[in-house]
C-alpha cells in the first residue's frame, strides 16, 4: 500500500480558500460570504462573552449579598483558585485548539479526553489544598473540597467553549454559558429561600451548576464514550508549554502587582483597584473572546494574506471601540448604581475609573495583533512579548503606587500597557510568516492514523485520513 506524504493528504482534504478562486466574480461572492460568516461568528462570540462576563459580575454580587464579609473574602480565594486552574487548562488544551481547527473538528474526542485527565488532576491538587486549608479555616477547606469535585466538569465546560470557537460553532459556547447562568441563578434563589447561605453551599450551587453545563459538551460533539488520554497534549506540546509559560508569567505579574500595591499603598487602595477591575472585567472578557475568535479565523488563512490583515484590523476596531464605549458608560455611571455593585468600595474606586478605562482601551489596541500573531503560529514571539510585558507592567505599576498610591499605580499601568501595545504592533508589522520553522516531513500510510508526534511552531499535526 503506497504511503502518502502529509502534503498530499492536506491537498486532498483542504478547503478551497477565497484567494484560490479563479473567477473574479465568484471570488468577490465567496469573500463577501466569508466576511458575513465571520461577522456572524464574531457577533455570537461577543454575545457569549458578554454573558460570561456579566455572569461573573453577577456571581460576585450575589456572593457579596448572600455571604458575610469574612465568608466573601474566602470566596475570593476560592474563585482565584478556580481562575488559576481554568487558565492552566486553557493554556495546555484550549488555546492550542484555536490553531489546530482541522484536528478540533475531526477529533474533538481527543481534546475532551485530555481535558478530562487534566481536570481530574487539577481537582486532585485542589483537594489536597483544601485538606491543608481545613487546618487553618474549616470553611475554606470545605469550599475547596467542593470545588475539587466540580473542577473536572468545569474544565470540560470551558473546553467546550474553546471547541465551539475553534470549530466555527460559537453557538455551542453560547449554550454552555446560558445553561450555567440559568442554573446558578435558580440555585442561588433556592439557597436564599431555604436560608442555607453558607460558603460551602454557595460554592456547591455555583460549581455544581457549571458542572452540569459541562456535561453538555459530550452530546454537543457526539461523544458517546469518554476516553481518558493525554494524546492531544502530546500532539500539541510544542504550543502548549509556551502558552503555559505566558499564562504563568501573566498570573505572576498580577500577583506581584497586587502584593506591591497592597504593601505600598495599603489595603484600602488595593480594594479600590479590585473594584475597578470588577467593573471593567466584562469588557476584558469580551476582548479575550475576540482574541480567541480572531485566532481561530486567522489560523485557517494563508499567513500574511490580505484576509489576515482584515481580521487583525477588525478585531482591533471591535475591542478598542467596545473599550471606548465602556469608558463612557463607567465615567457617567450614577453613584446609586456604583454603590449597588461595590457598596462602600465605590467611593475610592470612582477616582480610578478614568485610568482603568483608558487601560482597557490600551488592551483593545493589542487584541488584534495578538490574534494575528497567534493565528499565524508565531508562538515563540508571543511568549517573548508576554514575558517582557509582565516585567514592564509589574515595574511600572509598583513604581506608580510608590509615587501616588492606587491612582499613580493605575496611570503607570496605562503607560506600561501603551508601551506593550507599541511592542505588539512593531512585532506584528515586521513579522515574516515564512520565517517560521517548518514541520518535519511525516508520512501517513493509507488508512492509518496520523502520528502523535508534537508539531513544531509554524506547523499543524498531520490530519487523519
Amino acid at each position: 500500500m503506497r504511503a502518502r506524504s502529509l502534503l498530499e493528504v492536506n491537498e486532498e482534504s483542504a478547503v478551497r480558500l477565497p484567494y484560490e478562486v479563479e473567477d473574479p466574480h465568484a471570488e468577490r461572492s465567496v469573500l463577501s460570504q466569508s466576511k458575513q460568516s465571520a461577522g456572524r461568528r464574531l457577533s455570537t462570540i461577543t454575545i457569549d462573552q458578554a454573558i460570561a462576563g456579566a455572569s461573573n459580575v453577577l456571581i460576585a454580587i450575589l456572593a457579596a449579598r448572600a455571604l458575610g464579609v469574612a465568608a466573601f473574602g474566602l470566596f475570593g480565594i476560592v474563585f482565584i483558585v478556580y481562575v488559576t486552574a481554568q487558565g492552566a487548562s486553557r493554556a495546555l488544551i484550549g488555546e492550542p485548539l484555536l490553531v489546530h481547527p482541522a484536528e478540533a473538528e475531526e477529533r474533538p474526542g481527543d481534546a475532551i479526553g485530555t481535558g478530562a485527565v487534566l481536570g481530574v488532576s487539577l481537582g486532585g491538587v485542589v483537594a489536597l489544598a483544601g485538606a491543608v486549608a481545613h487546618v487553618w479555616d474549616g470553611r475554606l477547606g470545605n469550599a475547596l473540597l467542593v470545588l475539587a469535585v466540580c473542577l473536572p466538569f468545569l474544565v470540560l465546560q470551558d473546553l467546550g467553549r474553546y471547541l465551539g470557537f475553534a470549530t466555527h460553532r460559537p453557538s455551542y459556547s453560547l449554550v454552555l454559558d446560558l445553561v450555567w447562568l440559568v442554573l446558578v441563578v435558580v440555585a442561588v434563589g433556592v439557597l436564599s429561600v431555604t436560608d442555607r447561605s453558607t460558603l460551602t453551599w454557595f460554592i456547591a450551587v455555583w460549581g455544581g451548576s457549571g458542572a452540569l453545563a459541562g456535561l453538555l459538551v459530550l452530546p454537543q460533539h457526539r461523544i458517546t464514550r469518554l476516553r481518558f488520554s493525554l494524546s492531544w497534549l502530546r500532539e500539541t506540546w510544542a504550543y502548549s508549554w509556551r502558552y503555559l509559560v505566558s499564562f504563568t508569567a501573566t498570573q505572576g505579574a498580577a500577583l506581584v502587582t497586587s502584593i506591591g500595591v497592597g504593601a505600598v499603598a495599603g489595603a484600602r487602595a488595593l480594594g479600590a483597584v479590585r473594584g475597578a477591575i470588577l467593573l471593567t472585567r466584562p469588557v476584558g472578557m469580551v476582548q479575550a473572546a475576540s482574541i480567541a475568535a480572531g485566532t481561530a479565523e486567522i489560523s485557517r488563512l494563508e499567513p500574511g494574506s490580505p484576509q489576515v490583515r482584515r481580521h487583525v484590523n477588525r478585531t482591533t476596531a471591535l475591542t478598542t471601540g467596545l473599550a471606548l464605549a465602556n469608558m463612557v458608560v463607567l465615567l457617567f455611571l450614577p453613584d446609586v448604581l456604583g454603590r449597588l455593585v461595590l457598596g462602600a468600595t465605590w467611593e475610592p474606586t470612582q477616582r480610578l475609573l478614568l485610568p482603568a478605562t483608558v487601560q482597557i482601551v490600551m488592551l483593545g489596541l493589542i487584541c488584534g495583533t495578538r490574534a494575528g500573531l497567534t493565528g499565524m503560529r508565531a508562538v515563540r514571539k508571543t511568549v517573548r512579548i508576554d514575558v517582557a510585558s509582565t516585567v514592564i507592567i509589574s515595574a511600572s505599576t509598583v513604581t506608580g503606587a510608590v509615587i501616588d498610591g492606587a491612582l499613580g499605580a493605575y496611570w503607570a499601568l496605562v503607560v506600561g500597557q501603551a508601551v506593550c501595545a507599541v511592542i505588539w504592533w512593531s512585532v506584528y508589522l515586521t513579522h515574516d510568516p515564512h520565517s517560521e520553522p517548518q514541520a518535519r516531513t511525516r508520512v501517513v500510510p493509507d488508512g492509518a492514523a496520523a502520528s502523535a508526534e508534537p508539531a513544531t511552531e509554524g506547523s499543524e499535526p498531520a490530519e487523519r485520513n
